[in-house]
């Protein structure tokens, strides 16, 4: 069986963050996967997208976008925590996905992807909505179920004081997202 190469995006850059610590707990199911491979990437490390900086000469970009690009164009799915700012995705989640979206070599077409959030009101979900919207352009296929939006002040027992993900309903959720993306991967993979 082909490994599936998964690579783990926080949308937060805050240390204590409840995304991030989602993250943590799909890298530990990871772990525990046969044929599966899971390498998580700060974002905190990307500049600003400039286009001038875009290059099509892979050794003029700056060290952390080339790296991103390459984990992002080696990957077969991406699981994403998406926190919700001002009812949209963060700043540095969009700005890492523009990075690897430019031609002549668009990295996220083809991609599986799984969608899990944590935060106030809905958990996330017109976080998770606008990411959505924007993997429409960039081809990538999401795992539409089970919706993991965890209303973080809604469940106190969800995550501990350093945000790791707690809460066993929660944390079957997450593998339950997690597993199925796998599965996709997979199928799409054997297409290829």
């Amino acid at each position: 069986m082909k490994i599936i190469n998964v690579i783990g995006i926080s949308g937060s850059l805050r240390s204590g963050s409840c995304n991030t610590g989602m993250l943590r707990y799909a890298a530990k199911i990871a772990a525990a996967r046969e044929n599966v491979s899971m390498n998580t990437f700060d974002i905190g490390t990307l500049p600003l997208y400039n286009q001038d900086l875009d290059t099509a000469d892979e050794n003029a970009l700056p060290p952390s976008v080339k790296e991103f690009k390459a984990a992002v164009k080696n990957a077969d799915a991406v699981f994403f925590c998406c926190p919700e700012y001002n009812y949209g995705m963060t700043g540095a989640l969009k700005n890492a996905l523009d990075w690897p979206s430019k031609l002549p070599s668009q990295a996220w077409a083809g991609k599986v992807g799984a969608i899990v959030s944590a935060g106030g009101g809905a958990g996330g979900a017109r976080g998770q909505l606008a990411l959505r919207q924007c993997g429409v352009f960039l081809d990538i296929t999401f795992v539409n179920s089970p919706e993991v939006c965890i209303p973080r002040f809604g469940d106190p027992g969800a995550f501990d004081e350093d945000g790791n993900l707690v809460g066993e309903k929660w944390q079957e959720r997450v593998e339950e997202i997690f597993d199925r993306m796998i599965r996709l991967a997979r199928k799409v993979k054997e297409d290829e």
